[in-house]
């Protein structure tokens, strides 16, 4: 496999085809979301190993939305049996899913347990079992610090994991083939991560705060503005979510074995 680099700016026309495919069929993607966190939601209350759930299944889903960007950059409509694509595959694929995310699972509860040397484990049990912090722990920082740290230690995860989904699924690599793949992938193009990144950041961060100054200044309550932002969060996290798939497009060049050329990354999505 050819892998790519792409200029800094490529990272600009992911963010922008994540708005073009959702502006497209945004009740379906909109459909979607809420089947996944209903669905997870659900097997999140069994005992035990329910806190780890929507870890588990996070590189199935991923896959599932990846598909989705896909279908739509084609003109096909998506329904909520995409986010199971990707265990509709060859066995072999599939256990490799299933192993991604078992690994998943363990990369994010090991960057918690990390976080855990400065908490004393507050931020892994309210991320995982949603036991809430005491006030004087929250007051003390030490919440703070550790989320900080959590979130330095989840980059080189988050670049392990960006690609492994579609390269197990799609191109039938092995989960730890996959994983180092991804890295180098991301690491051989970090420019045009850090500017996507960056501007995600950006737009999550000004976006909602803009509306509720403006709610605001037309007169609304705090509490009113408020919820008016969140529609506009939600529509900004479709938009990111489906973006990933124009990272896949740009960097890896030629379908995988059992799926059709995906149409070629440009900076503007063609007709």
């Amino acid at each position: 496999m050819q892998l790519r680099t792409v200029p800094a700016r490529e990272g600009l026309s992911w963010v922008k085809l994540g708005f073009i495919w959702l502006l497209r069929q945004p009740w379906s993607v909109l459909l979607m979301m809420s089947s996944y966190i209903l669905a997870v939601g659900l097997f999140s209350m069994l005992p035990v190993l329910g806190g780890l759930v929507p870890l588990l299944v996070v590189q199935i889903a991923t896959l599932g939305f990846m598909l989705a960007s896909r279908k739509i950059a084609v003109g096909e409509t998506v329904w909520p049996t995409v986010l199971l694509a990707g265990l509709r595959t060859a066995r072999p694929r599939v256990r490799a899913l299933l192993m991604l995310g078992v690994l998943y699972t363990a990369a994010v509860v090991g960057v918690l347990a990390l976080a855990s040397w400065v908490d004393g484990g507050a931020l892994l049990r309210l991320l995982l079992f949603g036991a809430m912090p005491s006030a004087a722990l929250v007051k003390s920082g030490a919440l703070r610090i550790a989320a900080l740290l959590a979130t330095l230690a989840y980059v080189p995860v988050s670049m392990a994991f960006w690609f492994a989904p579609p390269l197990v699924s799609w191109w039938g690599m092995g989960p730890w083939q996959a994983l180092f793949t991804s890295f180098i992938i991301v690491l051989g193009n970090l420019r045009a991560f850090m500017l996507y990144s960056i501007q995600w950041f950006l737009l999550f961060s000004a976006v909602p705060i803009i509306i509720v100054l403006l709610a605001q200044l037309a007169g609304a309550s705090a509490e009113a503005a408020t919820l008016l932002s969140l529609p506009v969060a939600l529509f900004l996290f479709l938009a990111f979510i489906l973006s990933f798939y124009a990272s896949v497009r740009s960097l890896i060049p030629g379908p995988g074995p059992d799926v059709a050329a995906p149409p070629p990354s440009t900076a503007q999505e063609p007709n």
